[in-house]
């Protein structure tokens, strides 16, 4: 029921809500409540959707010690690279995923900051090897300035690695340590030598490698940041699966929550049994 107050009317109205906004007298439709009813493509969709959401926040809370700059569009971005990763390899009408291609390697290049890509200051290559044991990202050698750009006053570049392991049939992760090396600018080219840094692999898991580069310049009272809002160059240099088949994780592994996948309710013109949860989980 509307009420009146002074020259303003609050509360429902038929059809509509009215409501006081500052000084503004403001109308709104009310909700039905009416669900919206979606095919079986779109709901199962929606869902995959939903569960790359989830799995790119890991993927970024994987690299967080990286991304202290990003651009604004990043997470959207992410987001929508892990959908096209997940969406391809849905199978059984979205029941499944089945990875028998290496869709991650979508992912290859990604820079979290579009205002100073990775590929703009490190012109060499690393490589990425990986066992069922371990993984080795080998540097070859580089010639400072040529092979990595350095900012303006900047005196030292760090150049850190960071991977973590993902299993999405146990929703588990594995966070490692940042490993990293310092070059320091000379007044004359320098050679760097090939730098080789390990971490750990898990058989059937999935790696995200990711790469930034912290730039400092030489005060009286030592080393100062120079890293800022458009100077973070930061990407994911690779991601794809460690080999063999996945085992059982250890305690060492964190847990993943993606929500539940709920059933979707048959309507007359389609009465398509609901979805199961993604690898066979649920019904």
């Amino acid at each position: 029921m509307g009420r009146i107050a002074g020259k303003f009317i609050s509360g429902i109205v038929g059809p509509v809500i009215f409501k006081k906004v500052g000084n503004k007298q403001v109308v709104v439709s009310k909700h039905k409540g009416d669900l919206i009813k979606m095919t079986a493509a779109t709901f199962n969709a929606a869902y995959v959707f939903g569960y790359a959401s989830t799995l790119s926040s890991y993927f970024r809370y994987g690299a967080k010690e990286l991304l202290a700059y990003h651009d604004g569009g990043m997470v959207s971005r992410l987001t929508g690279e892990c959908n096209g990763i997940l969406q391809k390899a849905t199978i059984n009408a979205g029941e499944t995923f089945s990875f028998d291609q290496d869709y991650f390697s979508r992912l290859n290049g990604f820079e979290f900051n579009v205002a100073s890509p990775v590929k703009k200051y490190l012109f060499a290559q690393p490589e990425v090897i990986t066992t069922a044991e371990n993984l080795t990202i080998s540097l070859p050698e580089l010639l400072i300035p040529r092979d990595l750009t350095f900012a303006p006053n900047a005196k030292y570049c760090t150049v850190a690695f960071k991977v973590t392991l993902f299993d999405l049939k146990s929703k588990a992760y594995l966070n490692q340590e940042i490993q990293s090396f310092e070059v320091e600018l000379q007044k004359d080219p320098a050679t760097l030598p090939p730098q080789q840094l390990l971490f750990k692999s898990a058989p059937g898991a999935i790696y995200l490698v990711s790469l930034g580069l912290f730039y400092a310049e030489r005060t009286f009272a030592g080393k100062a940041v120079l890293n800022r809002q458009d100077l973070h160059p930061a990407a994911i240099l690779r991601a794809g699966f460690c080999p063999g088949e996945a085992t059982e994780r250890d305690n060492s592994w964190q847990k993943m929550t993606f929500k539940d996948r709920k059933k979707r309710k048959s309507t007359g013109q389609n009465n398509d049994d609901a979805r199961k949860g993604l690898f066979g989980k649920g019904k």
